[in-house]
């Protein structure tokens, strides 16, 4: 073999060696990237699909503000445990035990005589109870309870409060779903009158102005849809912080949420008759009437002040003791009997204590009684607006499922004329935003009413109105929707929600 052909040889060798360490070093690599693969693995999170009354449900067991409130109360409980306590009879045990050497003695050491190591010892059984105090304790026990009661009813308050906030959230995400669906139909219809307006200006049958036109108002429909989605989003991340879930952390760009609220936005008209709304949330709402137990509680909590402050307290104790004989040296020598004692104590000045106590309490006792005055006129203004919504969504949509009819008429009207020649592309145009702005009046409509009928349960403490959605008649659950495009003969159906 020539030197030249070894030279070659050694290349290609080289060359051999060099390629298959690049192979094993990019295989090192995928195999560093393997862990990161095998941890994307895991299974994607899937969303809980409930519909209203379950959400509802869901956020009574989990919202942290509702278990909060259940806490609250069991701290009054308690609290009214607590106060109760000075009503009953205590019970103690008590003893003591002395030890004293005869060294510590000095006088009988110095006189030149050695006593004798010194124990005393003593015990006892002791039951106290308070006989009377001009009823103060009892004052303050009626207060605790009144307090634990009032912790009641701002959990009541509370969970009003968690289902107006799951309703008008859930309603949200069906809005923003529906209007979804309506800015998504425009969209596809602008891209095909754009499409059709190209081909036609490549016809020389229209003029560049026609493509610009339809290209500018498919780029005017598309904020519409985006803020849609948007809106749509946080009303699901709203309504999942509600519900106490949590977004898993591993996707943090994937918003696929917690909860898929199933359905669609109801219209159910109710009756409403605003002066039982009135007089039902004077006398059932859950803040007003704690408000309300503020004033008898700060009431209690005066009484026992005068009680206490003028009226003796007398308290009664008896019990058993066992003590060792002081003239014996004998540890087990005793004496025992039963002892009982009475104590009364009356104060005849306090240095203006009481005073002031007493301008607390007054002042408190005012200071509810104008809190419950404002709370009262907040519940009836609560009441009134609900009312005068719930009128104005209804009237809104019966103005509009009419109006979203003549739109979609009009909109094929305008499509048959203009494909035989008879018509304009800006009549198009205009029936196009025509329909799309009664879709959005008319699901604007049926959110701000199913809002305000919340709203009015909520003032009210009660239910008022249907929650479920009304049945889909099987006839028309059964045929197929159809869709809206640019021919002229097209069926057209009604969106989603409608």
């Amino acid at each position: 073999m020539s030197c030249r052909g070894i030279k070659v040889f050694a290349l290609l060798f080289l060359g051999l060696g060099e390629l298959q360490a690049q192979e094993k070093k990019a295989q090192e690599e995928v195999e560093v990237t393997l862990p990161l693969a095998s941890a994307s693995a895991v299974p994607e999170f899937s969303s809980k699909r409930l519909d209203l009354a379950q959400c509802v449900a869901l956020a009574l067991e989990q919202n942290t503000e509702i278990r909060q409130a259940k806490e609250e109360v069991k701290r009054k409980e308690g609290v009214a445990v607590e106060v109760r306590s000075a009503l009953l009879p205590k019970v103690t045990a008590a003893g003591n035990f002395e030890y004293q050497a005869k060294e510590l003695n000095g006088l009988l050491v110095n006189a030149g005589f050695l006593a004798l190591d010194e124990m005393n010892w003593n015990a006892g059984v002791r039951v106290t109870q308070l006989l009377f105090d001009g009823g103060a304790a009892l004052s303050r026990t009626r207060a605790a309870r009144m307090s634990e009661s009032q912790s009641m009813l701002l959990l009541r308050d509370t969970i009003d409060r968690v289902i107006l906030e799951v309703r008008k959230n859930v309603y949200a995400v069906l809005l923003n779903r529906a209007l979804i669906d309506v800015q998504t139909e425009a969209v596809n219809l602008k891209k095909q009158q754009l499409s059709s307006q190209q081909k036609r200006f490549q016809a020389g049958t229209v003029t560049k102005f026609n493509v610009l036109t339809a290209d500018v108002e498919l780029a005017n429909n598309m904020p519409q849809l985006i803020r849609a989605r948007n809106n749509k989003r946080v009303a699901e991340v709203q309504l999942a912080r509600i519900m106490a879930l949590d977004y898993p952390i591993d996707s943090g760009a994937d918003w696929t949420p917690p909860v898929f609220v199933e359905g669609d936005l109801p219209y159910q008209p109710v009756q409403t008759d605003l002066t039982a709304s009135l007089r039902n949330a004077v006398q059932n709402r859950s803040d007003l009437r704690a408000v309300k137990k503020e004033i008898e509680i700060q009431s209690k909590l005066f009484e026992a002040a005068q009680k206490e402050a003028f009226i003796p307290k007398i308290t009664g104790s008896g019990g058993y003791d066992v003590i060792q004989n002081p003239g014996s040296s004998s540890f087990t020598d005793s004496f025992q009997g039963p002892v009982a004692t009475i104590n009364g104590t009356w104060t005849l000045f306090d240095g203006m204590l009481s005073t002031g106590r007493f301008q607390q309490l007054k002042a408190q006792i005012r200071k509810a009684e104008v809190a419950y005055e404002e709370k009262r006129r907040l519940v009836e203004s609560d009441v009134r607006d609900a009312v005068v919504k719930m009128e104005e969504a209804k009237e809104l949509v019966t103005s509009q499922q009419r109006n979203v009819e003549q739109s979609r008429e009009s909109l094929r009207l305008a499509e048959a004329r203009f494909n035989v020649g008879a018509g304009i592309q800006l009549d198009i145009i205009n029936a196009q935003s025509n329909l799309t702005q009664a879709q959005f009046n008319e699901l604007q409509g049926r959110f701000d009413y199913n809002v305000a009928v919340a709203l009015l349960e909520r003032a009210t403490a009660s239910p008022f109105g249907p929650k479920n959605p009304p049945a889909v008649p099987v006839s028309a659950s059964a045929s197929p929707k159809p869709k809206v495009n640019m021919q002229a003969s097209a069926a057209v159906g009604l969106q989603p929600g409608q």
